[in-house]
């Protein structure tokens, strides 16, 4: 049995005529009786009774349908609901982020991306995460794009999107605080405030570090960039932070780097084999035309 099957014998379980049946589905008597005695030849089991030029369901006919309805409606359902899934205008893009962009960047991409009146109905399921989770939950199919750090990985792409300066922060009465840019080998005697490995911004300040040939004093190692910058103002430690939002409402020194000059990049990540729905689709060409577009 197939689904259109179904469909015509609910059809004419309901109406109890096969003229009127078959005009309302819109097919021939003929191929409506066809696929109601197919049916009844594969459940071995008459459906309906004669009644004159009309038909009567019986009981094992009341019985199919009875069971036949839900999953049709069910049926119904789902491909309406796949439908706007898959709308380009109307689906859901599971986005993941880190956490730096959260109160500015997100925000401003997105209410840009709205402006255009027929996004505004693309419903976003948001996610901060670190770097190295976010590439796992791309491996378990939970998120369709990321703005992150780069994600070296098979089936993940990582395009470069914005630059994000790094400033060194200190407590306001630090002995570097009267510095307003810095060579970062002075800063070598003091503890730092570091991001623990699994950051995406971890092998970068690695880096950073190594090409100045110097050695951090790791204090403290933390995840979230809020979190260092309070550890900064609680005179824990200096550190190395991306240039985000919200810096000036700590209590901290923030100092520009003017050796090694680096710059931390944002990546556009997506799934090279996963399915890209119109939606996501959408969105991640409206990132890549306006950021390449501003270069």
């Amino acid at each position: 049995m197939n689904f259109n099957q179904l469909h015509y014998f609910c059809v004419l379980a309901e109406i109890e005529h096969y003229t009127q049946a078959a005009k309302l589905l819109s097919i021939t008597q003929p191929s409506l009786t066809h696929s109601v005695k197919e049916l009844e030849k594969e459940l071995g089991v008459c459906l309906f009774n004669k009644q004159g030029r009309n038909v009567k369901i019986n009981q094992f006919g009341q019985f199919v349908y009875a069971r036949v309805l839900p999953i049709l409606s069910e049926l119904e359902k789902t491909k309406s609901e796949l439908v706007t899934m898959i709308d380009p205008n109307k689906g859901t893009v599971n986005l993941s982020f880190l956490h730096s962009l959260a109160q500015k960047f997100i925000p401003t991409i997105i209410s840009e991306f709205v402006k255009n009146e027929e996004n505004r109905q693309i419903n976003f399921v948001f996610n901060q995460d670190i770097s190295e989770d976010i590439k796992e939950d791309f491996k378990e199919n939970k998120i369709d794009i990321a703005f992150t750090s780069n994600i070296e990985e098979d089936g993940i792409t990582s395009i470069p999107i914005i630059k994000q300066e790094l400033f060194l922060i200190t407590p306001l009465e630090h002995p570097l605080a009267d510095k307003e840019e810095i060579d970062l080998s002075e800063a070598a005697q003091f503890p730092f405030v570091y991001y623990e490995e699994k950051s995406g911004l971890r092998p970068i300040l690695d880096n950073l570090f190594k090409s100045i040939n110097m050695e951090p004093n790791i204090a403290y190692q933390l995840a979230d960039d809020s979190a260092v910058c309070g550890f900064v103002s609680a005179n824990l430690g200096i550190a190395v932070v991306p240039n985000i939002l919200g810096l000036d409402r700590f209590p901290i020194k923030v100092i520009k780097i003017k050796r090694p000059l680096y710059n931390r990049f944002i990546y556009l990540s997506f799934s090279t084999d996963k399915y890209m729905s119109p939606p996501v689709k959408k969105f991640k060409d409206f990132i890549l035309d306006t950021y390449q577009a501003s270069k």
